[in-house]
């Protein structure tokens, strides 16, 4: 088997993996959907292992991953992220363990993942069947949208602080794909290149309809964090999004970490939100 990642690194696998490792927390969902099962695993906080993962040998978290407990599995494959993981690259190679990287930033990322996890799982056309059976989904709710575009602004509360996301990412793809407007498209980067810093100033000048919160943690965290650093700025009640209680915070299963097959899902619930005359109620 040979394939690209997402670093358009070409793997050639002689064998079928036996042993995989997942690394990388977003794929883990999307692995065992389509039938994958794996011998160790990262964690991250805020994020749930699968339910059929409960007993699978636990690695370390995804920014602290033990080269030790990862090599005592004896795995023939070692699934990671390229920001967290790459430079665990050498010492794989040494004991020669391939390392792919993978990173879900759209549902295209996703098909292509489940497509190759299909393969190892030796489930190629079970997989394809959900896809389909995904995509269909995702065109009914397609096929009945308005010619209108709201703008919004779908903000990330993290732990470290608050960004704007600004592109290449799997929330900004459904928004994307709902003919939304993402008004921090035009902000300059931060640290990421994703992102924008948070600035209550920019908002209230690109003035959103919709305001989006996805948040690294607990919602109760993430709700305390926009009463205490966001709503106490009298500017914040002269936004259009708060004035009209357009304010959502998205469930994390959806949106913050990769929904796998269920994309249609995550489709369906920010329509609901946007558009409730025609999907149903908020």
């Amino acid at each position: 088997m040979t394939f690209k990642d997402s670093t358009k690194q070409e793997l050639t696998l002689k064998d079928k993996p036996q042993r995989v490792i997942l690394l990388n927390t977003e794929i883990q969902e999307l692995f065992y959907q389509v039938g994958g099962k794996a011998v160790g695993l990262a964690t991250a906080p805020g994020i749930l292992v699968p339910e059929t993962a409960k007993d699978t040998a636990q690695v370390g978290e995804i920014n602290h991953i033990s080269l030790e407990k990862v090599m005592s599995l004896k795995p023939d494959l070692v699934i990671g992220q390229s920001m967290f993981h790459a430079s665990l690259k050498d010492s794989l190679a040494a004991s020669r363990v391939p390392l792919a990287l993978f990173d879900i930033k759209s549902y295209e990322d996703i098909k292509a993942a489940a497509e190759l996890f299909g393969k190892i799982a030796g489930k190629e056309d079970e997989t394809k069947a959900a896809l389909d059976q995904t995509e269909k989904k995702m065109q009914t709710v397609i096929s009945k949208l308005p010619q209108q575009s709201p703008k919004f602004a779908m903000i990330t509360i993290m732990p470290m602080g608050i960004s704007v996301q600004k592109n290449s990412t799997l929330s900004l793809d459904v928004a994307n794909r709902l003919k939304l407007k993402n008004v921090a498209e035009s902000l300059p980067a931060g640290k990421m290149p994703s992102s924008a810093p948070y600035s209550l100033e920019k908002l209230v000048e690109l003035d959103p309809d919709f305001l989006f919160f996805s948040v690294h943690g607990t919602e109760d965290n993430g709700k305390e964090k926009l009463k205490s650093d966001l709503e106490s700025n009298p500017a914040w009640k002269t936004l259009r999004a708060v004035k009209e209680n357009n304010i959502y915070f998205l469930p994390s299963s959806l949106f913050v970490t990769n929904p796998g097959l269920n994309f249609d899902q995550s489709l369906s619930y920010l329509a609901k939100l946007v558009y409730p005359d025609i999907f149903g109620e908020k």
